[in-house]
């Protein structure tokens, strides 16, 4: 595939630390094809299956960041998430791996006896500052990492989801290795259905879509919880950077993004009936279990597509599985 030489080199020159199983499968779903008669070609990727624990595209995101970390010589690093949250969890296994101190600040309700992946981040011995809600967590991100610093410690600061414009790239690369996925397939995908909250995946993928010119691919986020105004800024604010790092002058605007809003339900990390019959719908059917926060909203959302007759039956769709699984055992 022809792109320019200037843009690419600049690409391939991030740093980069191999942390995780590529390449994840991609697999035909013809069992879900059969139950929406007239629906396209629909495929799976399997980032399930990424290592870490179903460390899921959060690993991917942590290949640059944590490259970072290491050029940049820091001693403590600190991100913020729910007390639930996969990024946490894998950040807290990725720096244990690298024997750099983590401090993780987490919202939500601290359970007596913890499950899921406050149960394992535990075991992993890092230290936890509890908060009570989303809004507290940057500002508490902050205080703590003036506190070390005037202690002597070099400190990383991780945003969400490590959704920024140097995790963001580990979804550029990722698409840069569906590309030659595709290539043995035989076949180009017309869309991309994915999950988009802290819209450093869907701003990743975007920016390979510029990258490697595939211009006509769509890529349909899918927002879990923030209505798709505030969704929309988180990728363009991911994007346009690493556009501007990359030497593309093609910046991207709010009208080129999709953004699907009408499946969030009642909230993060609240299920919906209509998730919970996709949910089980890729269980029986493709024996492929989804999570409640994101991708089985993500596949609710697929499969309203595919009942509404939005994709003609010559499409090829993929659903990009972001992994995830560990909240299944909350």
């Amino acid at each position: 595939m022809k792109t320019d030489q200037g843009p690419l080199k600049k690409y391939k020159s991030i740093p980069r630390l191999s942390l995780a199983n590529f390449l994840t499968p991609v697999e035909r779903c013809d069992h879900i094809r059969k139950e929406f008669p007239g629906s396209p070609h629909i495929y799976i990727k399997r980032d399930d299956s990424t290592g870490f624990l179903i460390g899921g595209n959060k690993i991917r995101k942590l290949e640059y960041v944590m490259a970072d970390v290491l050029k940049k010589k820091a001693t403590t690093i600190l991100t913020i998430g729910s007390v639930q949250s996969n990024h946490a969890r894998v950040t807290a296994m990725v720096a244990r791996r690298l024997g750099l101190k983590c401090i993780l600040i987490l919202s939500g309700d601290m359970p007596d006896q913890p499950k899921g992946n406050l149960f394992l981040t535990n075991l992993l011995g890092v230290e936890i500052v509890g908060v009570g809600t989303r809004d507290e967590r940057s500002a508490k991100m902050e205080e703590i990492a003036s506190d070390l610093k005037a202690r002597g410690e070099i400190v990383y600061q991780i945003p969400l989801g490590a959704s920024d414009e140097i995790g963001s790239f580990g979804m550029t690369a990722a698409f840069e290795e569906l590309l030659t996925q595709e290539a043995r397939l035989g076949l180009e995908f017309d869309v991309i259905v994915i999950g988009s909250s802290s819209g450093g995946t869907q701003a990743g993928l975007e920016v390979g879509k510029k990258l490697f010119k595939r211009d006509r691919l769509r890529i349909a986020g899918i927002s879990p919880d923030d209505p798709s105004a505030i969704i929309k800024g988180k990728v363009i604010g991911a994007a346009n950077p690493m556009l501007k790092r990359l030497g593309l002058t093609d910046s991207l605007t709010p009208d080129q993004l999709w953004v699907d809003d009408s499946h969030i339900g009642k909230g993060y990390g609240m299920t919906s009936p209509e998730a919970e019959a996709a949910a089980s719908l890729f269980a029986r059917s493709e024996g492929i279990f989804l999570d409640p926060v994101y991708t089985s909203k993500t596949a609710a959302a697929l499969l309203d597509y595919c009942r509404k007759g939005l994709f003609s039956r010559r499409d090829y769709v993929l659903f990009w599985h972001t992994g995830g699984l560990i909240a299944l055992f909350n």
